[in-house]
């Protein structure tokens, strides 16, 4: 190692470590002198070694508009730029995006010139003509990702390399993994398509996926044989719609849609007017539900193994990324809901963001048979409003087909059912997770109810 490298790993180190160290630091300890400590310790010492090897990277620290001030994890927990984990030194820009994937103005500027169109995009790829099928491979994930391509295991072993064990959000996505059987909806069947096949039948019938949400996969109806011609015609519909976002609403939201990259959580924070010194468990029960979302989502991402739109169509041209995970579902559409409907659980929250009942005071939380209902009205309660928004805004920048943004809707709404509402013919709530339950109770003491 040269001089200007070690020199250059020794600052990047030095400052990394002492910034998170800093950071986790004083919010753990706000959160709590016991609890707050040993959180704050454990991020603050993740984040200065994740971001300060980073740093010292032997061809020189990407800039800082590319480097991630809290490289997060699984489930919105620091770690995950690869190193604390032990999968080498790789500077990252983001979440699975390698430092070279990092942000890259485009001019928006589509003036057609002698008949050739600003951006190639006449040109889209049909996945399921190629053999094999143009899908994700396992050297297509991130290397600190790449777990998800094996079978789903349910002590998360290699997850939690990177994970903040004191905190209340891991011990419940320990608790939504062990009870896998009753969330994966998966078949028994030797054949990789006829297992998938029949998953989707089991997530389709109930009601954890719309039969729209699956088009694309060539989807035709339980038991039906699979249409991949269908299949491409939906895809090349997506991307009709993903190119008309490009043309009339990228340039507007493209800053928004970047700062919600790395963590859309902030964005609940700042709706919601809240720190975490104000209501400290609201906070930890929305990073419950984004860990929640994450053990759902990658598992999913993991069978469906879904290329990204610009993989079909280059003329998409991301301005940042794609990370290096499969597209379906979206996991910032799965995530944000999925903290939308756990905030909406918490009596004071829905009374004041809810569901306006004419004639009331109060709003209240929708049902999950509105909820399913798709309704637009739904629109007008403010988390499920920002939930749609973060979503959206990853279809603008060419990250995700619509159907990934509506199947992590769809299955954020199936788990939050699966979690709260006990079955029609009585009984417990089909998942257990009892520290969920005391994150709940207490995040619903920091709020007042009204009559």
């Amino acid at each position: 190692m040269n001089k200007g490298t070690a020199g250059s790993l020794s600052e990047g180190f030095s400052e990394g470590l002492s910034e998170g160290f800093s950071e986790g630091f004083s919010e753990g300890f706000s959160e709590g002198l016991s609890e707050g400590l040993s959180e704050g310790l454990s991020e603050g010492l993740s984040e200065g070694f994740s971001e300060g090897f980073s740093e010292g990277w032997p061809e020189g620290p990407p800039p800082r508009g590319l480097r991630r001030g809290r490289p997060q994890g699984g489930g919105d927990i620091p770690g995950g730029s690869g190193f604390p984990g032990g999968y080498g030194r790789i500077a990252r820009a983001g979440f699975a995006t390698p430092a070279e994937l990092g942000f890259k103005p485009w001019a928006a500027d589509f003036l057609v010139t002698s008949g050739v169109p600003a951006f190639p995009t006449e040109l889209v790829i049909d996945p399921w003509k190629m053999t094999p099928p143009l899908q994700w491979r396992t050297e297509d994930w991130d290397p600190s990702l790449r777990f998800w391509a094996l079978p789903f295991d349910p002590q998360l072993t290699e997850w939690l390399q990177t994970t903040n064990l004191a905190a209340p959000n891991t011990q419940v996505a320990r608790e939504f993994a062990a009870g896998h059987a009753r969330w994966t909806h998966d078949g028994s069947q030797n054949d990789a398509e006829a297992r998938l096949q029949h998953q989707i039948d089991n997530l389709v019938q109930s009601k954890w996926l719309r039969a729209e949400d699956v088009k694309w996969w060539g989807w035709a109806g339980s038991g039906a044989a699979r249409d991949k011609p269908a299949g491409f015609a939906e895809i090349q519909v997506e991307i009709e719609a993903m190119l008309t976002d490009f043309k009339d609403s990228r340039a507007a939201y493209l800053a928004e849609a970047r700062a919600q990259a790395p963590a859309m959580r902030p964005y609940f924070n700042q709706l919601l007017g809240i720190g975490g010194t104000q209501k400290p468990w609201t906070v930890h029960l929305m990073r419950c539900a984004t860990a929640i979302a994450h053990i759902a989502y990658m598992y999913f991402k993991g069978r469906f193994v879904r290329v990204r739109p610009s993989t079909l169509c280059p003329g998409l041209a991301p301005p940042f990324g794609p990370p290096q995970h499969p597209a379906f579902p979206s996991g910032h559409s799965t995530a944000a809901h999925m903290v939308a409907l756990f905030l909406l659980r918490v009596p004071g929250i829905a009374q004041l963001y809810g569901v306006i009942d004419p004639g009331k005071p109060v709003r209240r939380r929708p049902t999950i048979a509105e909820l399913r209902t798709g309704d637009p009205t739904l629109l007008r309660v403010p988390p499920l409003w920002l939930a749609e928004r973060v979503a959206r805004n990853r279809e603008r920048i060419g990250l995700h087909y619509p159907s990934d943004s509506h199947a992590g809707r769809t299955l954020a709404i199936g788990i939050d059912e699966a979690i709260f509402e006990p079955p029609v013919t009585g009984g417990q709530p089909a998942l257990q997770l009892p520290t969920l339950e005391r994150v709940l109770l207490r995040a619903g003491a920091e709020w007042p109810v009204f009559k």
